[in-house]
């Protein structure tokens, strides 16, 4: 297997959605049969000639998969020994239906927080490029963006009481083991991580204590990345 994902200076890998995917290739055991390759931001020649124009992109014995809920899928079927992704067909719509509800919100609060430390993080050459897109996506400069920025962690701590209900009596959203619902939050809370030192939880917080033992899964996988400490 092969897996693009969004390129950093000092392996600072960051995306949400790859790191979704990455936590996925973990819970099947596949991690150790993937091959990593860094994307840049603006030089996506890689995988545009298979027609992806973002990342993560999976390419397993010439199938080419793109969207991270579409390569989950891809996982969960074509490797279909347990553990499960998603417990069941059923589930998969939930799934679906949550990964819809939650991007845009949780994307575009959690961009105005950390949009200024991903800046300091990409590869030089990739800054103009990023620099003009969330600009232009953010509606204002990213140096007035991070004036601001704190401004925005109670609204995202806010947002996040639907979940923080469920944890009251779960280790994991959907119970005693993670699925793929718990890898959605949990790639945000890497992008985060990765590129900034902002804290975004309060350490009294039954999401903090979620976030931490996401971070121990898979022999502490994603606490071995390179990032900050857990915020």
């Amino acid at each position: 297997m092969i897996f693009y994902e969004l390129d950093a200076k000092n392996k600072q890998y960051f995306s949400p959605y790859s790191w979704r995917i990455l936590m996925a290739l973990n819970h099947k055991n596949l991690i150790n049969k993937v091959k990593r390759i860094p994307v840049k931001f603006s030089d996506k020649s890689i995988i545009s000639h298979q027609g992806f124009n973002k990342v993560p992109v999976l390419e397993d014995n010439g199938t080419w998969i793109g969207e991270s809920l579409e390569i989950a899928k891809y996982l969960e079927f074509s490797y279909p020994d347990d553990p499960t992704l998603f417990g069941n067909k059923e589930n998969i719509h939930l799934t679906s239906l949550i990964n819809l509800m939650l991007d845009p919100k949780i994307l575009g609060i959690l961009a105005r927080i950390i949009v200024a430390d991903v800046y300091e993080v990409i590869q030089p050459d990739d800054k103009i490029y990023f620099k003009e897109t969330r600009e232009k996506l953010l509606n204002n400069t990213i140096e007035e963006i991070e004036k601001n920025s704190k401004k925005f962690i109670p609204i995202f701590q806010k947002e996040l009481n639907p979940f923080r209900k469920i944890l009251g009596t779960n280790n994991y959203f959907t119970g005693s083991k993670p699925m793929y619902c718990d890898y959605i939050l949990f790639g945000f809370f890497m992008w985060a991580r990765n590129t900034s030192k902002k804290q975004l939880l309060e350490k009294n917080d039954a999401l903090w204590h979620w976030r931490d033992r996401m971070l121990n899964l898979y022999d502490g996988f994603a606490r071995h990345s390179n990032g900050y400490d857990i915020k």
